[in-house]
């Protein structure tokens, strides 16, 4: 199955975030998404920078895209500081051997699919992984087209979602949504946004699976770093301590 990365970046919370996602080939059920809300596969397709108030067919397709995400897909997080930009085609390429290894996904060489602007050139892109050995375990594709490689889009979905989450841990961002149908909560019961984008996300992270001795819904705790989670080594004491509090660990217990 192949894996697809974009990425997300926020200069006023000092950080970039790219994010994997590893499942199936979704062609068929993003072309059927897109088409259901209104919109053309060959022309159109999901952009988490569009502003979503101006274009509610995009909302719904966010919507189905989400609903997609919790069949198979796992995903995986790079953080790097925002002014590295340029290294961000290698710590991914770093985050994608570890993954690999670590999850035990070495059987196979494996498709890796970046966004364009990851990477200076698909030249540079295969050297690197060459260099840093993931190269041995994935075929990797750079400066690919999202609207022709559809899994992009539910890695751009993700690293945004993610990334949102990130600026919220920082306490960049207050804003308060509503529960809405099918939460498990009252609808119109107000809750932190980064609330609601952690519970869509919490049990899809590479993880390295429930300790043996659960003995309450407590212990529903995992292990994210390092089966899906990569920090820079640059990464300022204040960004790695808000994204391992994020993302380091994961509680998949109940939330209601």
């Amino acid at each position: 199955m192949p894996f697809y990365f974009d990425e997300s970046i926020h200069t006023r919370g000092g950080f970039i975030l790219g994010a994997y996602v590893f499942g199936p080939d979704p062609t068929t059920e993003i072309n059927s998404a897109l088409t259901a809300v209104g919109l053309d596969p060959d022309r159109d397709e999901f952009k988490s920078s569009t502003k979503m108030t101006e274009h509610p067919e995009q909302q719904l397709l966010r919507r189905e895209l989400h609903n997609l995400l919790q069949m198979t897909y796992k995903y995986g997080v790079v953080v790097l500081p925002h002014q590295q930009r340029a290294s961000l085609g290698r710590e991914a390429l770093v985050a994608l051997a570890k993954i690999c290894q670590v999850n035990s996904l070495t059987r196979r060489r494996e498709f890796a699919y970046f966004d364009r602007g990851i990477f200076s050139s698909r030249r540079s892109a295969l050297e690197m992984a060459e260099f840093v050995g993931v190269a041995q375990h994935c075929e990797v594709h750079a400066e690919q087209d999202s609207r022709q490689i559809k899994g992009l889009q539910l890695a751009d979905l993700i690293a945004h979602t993610c990334a949102t989450m990130l600026l919220d841990g920082l306490g960049l961002v207050s804003k308060l949504v509503k529960a809405g149908p099918d939460s498990g909560y009252d609808p119109d019961l107000d809750i932190a946004l980064g609330f609601e984008l952690w519970a869509k996300v919490r049990r899809r992270f590479f993880n390295g699976g429930l300790p043996d001795n659960v003995q309450s819904n407590e212990d529903m705790v995992v292990e994210v770093t390092p089966y899906g989670l990569h920090l820079a080594e640059s990464c300022p004491p204040n960004l790695r301590e808000a994204v391992l509090g994020r993302f380091g660990r994961q509680y998949l217990g109940c939330i209601h």
